[in-house]
């Protein structure tokens, strides 16, 4: 028997990252033996943006189609039409981030199921629906250990050395091959408005002082996006405090911005790959928690191994010892420049003895064949097909559910000062050692603490969370 899937995706098919994995999904589905009706982005006309009248006849359109069997959200494109019992027999949102309209995907009782592509995706949304009410004793949502699935997105460079054909980009620019053919050390960060400047401005500055401490007649240089250098290059204009101090380091070193960066356009994949390929080192010291990590895992498969604060899911993305050296610490974000130091010592002594970094992405890139295949997408598709169709089991008694640390804090100093993909926070003497009271106890041996406000703000801050006991 056919079935119909509504689809309502942010990124049209192959667009980026997202529309390969919208592309791929929609394809499943057909192969399932679903009829799918795609509909993509929020704002089809640039009208819309200001008077949503493209939004307003979209609604009129999927009002007057039969009631599907599934309809599918991507977390962007919930914008697009409420979710509603009467469009589908059943409504998942599929989140390539938690950025699209929080509101509904974390309140809706239309929506039956949240899909997500990694195990930091998981554990981050399921945090957000577990938040607790510690004065009511209860969770945000009271499912929010059953609803959420992990998709396993298959990577293009597995399948196909030269990436998919459909995710267009422009051919490396000469001026970029010749410097990759030069003598220069040159890296990567060319993600687009990812990049924690500030960090990776005092990488950069460190690589290249230490270059000259030790006698080398090479700089290191940096491939970046066009549009984050013409940002970067007006923040020099303006004298921005965060640029000035950048502008010191440079003028120490005799080098300007333009000696120590290359701006390039959006690469095709052939391109980028040949990039990684030929780059030493890549840098992903990102402000922005990255919810799977294609970039980071293409470096990686290519030979080029990715240095990180772990924004993310950077920090998870593949074992220790596999081409991802995650380094991050407290005083990183305390304003010490000099803390960044030790990221660049440890990618100067990369580059001068290669043999173990080349171990280290063969393991990432056996394990990626492995692992991120477009079988193991099939199947969790179908299993999380079939898991939206099972009875729910019960919800975990509030009483069972054990404090933990929350998946979104990536450091935590010995003082309180928390490094979070949410906010970073230094907690007072009383947070911190009500912190270390609570971890690891269950909830009912909370239920006579007096003051539950001091508990809540840690819930809150996504300092702690909730998890179901272990088996």
């Amino acid at each position: 028997m056919t079935r119909r899937a509504t689809l309502l995706m942010e990124a049209a098919p192959y667009a980026n990252a997202s529309g390969y994995i919208n592309a791929l999904l929609a394809n499943e589905l057909s192969r399932l033996g679903y009829t799918c009706e795609s509909f993509h982005q929020q704002h089809p006309v640039p009208g819309n943006v200001v008077t949503p009248l493209a939004t307003a006849d979209r609604i009129r359109r999927l009002r007057g189609s039969p009631t599907a069997d599934l309809a599918i959200y991507c977390d962007r494109a919930l914008a697009m039409r409420l979710p509603h019992p009467e469009q589908a027999r059943k409504t998942l949102v599929l989140f390539h981030g938690l950025m699209g309209s929080p509101a509904t995907w974390l309140e809706s009782p239309a929506i039956n199921g949240h899909w997500v592509i990694s195990q930091y995706m998981e554990d981050a949304l399921t945090s957000l629906l577990a938040l607790p009410d510690w004065r009511e004793r209860r969770t945000l949502h009271p499912h929010a250990f059953q609803t959420v699935s992990r998709l396993v997105p298959p990577l293009p460079c597995v399948d196909e050395a030269g990436g998919h054909p459909e995710l267009k980009g422009a051919e490396l620019p000469d001026g970029l091959r010749a410097a990759l053919e030069g003598r220069d050390v040159i890296g990567h960060a060319i993600q687009p408005r990812k990049p924690d400047w500030g960090a990776v401005s005092a990488i950069m500055l460190n690589l290249n002082a230490l270059a000259v401490e030790h006698g080398q007649q090479q700089r290191f240089r940096l491939v970046i996006d066009e549009e984050d250098f013409g940002l970067l290059k007006q923040a020099f204009v303006r004298g921005d405090p965060a640029a000035q101090v950048a502008q010191m380091g440079l003028d120490a070193l005799g080098l300007t911005l333009e000696d120590m960066l290359i701006p390039t356009e959006k690469l095709s994949q052939p391109a980028l790959f040949h990039l990684f390929r030929a780059a030493r080192f890549g840098l992903a010291y990102n402000g922005f928690p990255e919810p799977f990590g294609f970039y980071v895992l293409e470096s990686v498969f290519n030979g080029c191994p990715v240095y990180t604060n772990g924004s993310g899911n950077n920090r998870f993305a593949l074992p220790p010892g596999h081409g991802i050296h995650v380094q991050e610490t407290a005083d990183m974000h305390r304003g010490d420049v000099g803390a960044y130091a030790e990221v660049a010592a440890r990618i100067l002594a990369d580059v001068d003895a290669p043999a173990s970094t080349r171990e280290a992405c063969q393991r990432g890139r056996e394990y990626i064949q492995r692992t991120f295949t477009h079988s193991a997408f099939a199947h969790s598709v179908e299993t999380c097909l079939a898991r939206l169709e099972a009875a729910s089991p019960a919800p975990v008694a509030f009483d069972n559910l054990e404090v933990a640390m929350g998946p979104l804090v990536r450091v935590i100093s010995e003082d309180g000062f928390v490094v979070s993909d949410f906010e970073h926070a230094s907690l007072t003497t009383d947070e911190l050692q009500l912190l270390r009271q609570v971890r690891g106890v269950r909830a009912h041996e909370l239920r006579h603490i007096g003051d539950t406000g001091l508990l809540q703000g840690l819930f809150s801050k996504g300092v702690l969370t909730l998890r179901p006991p272990p088996l």
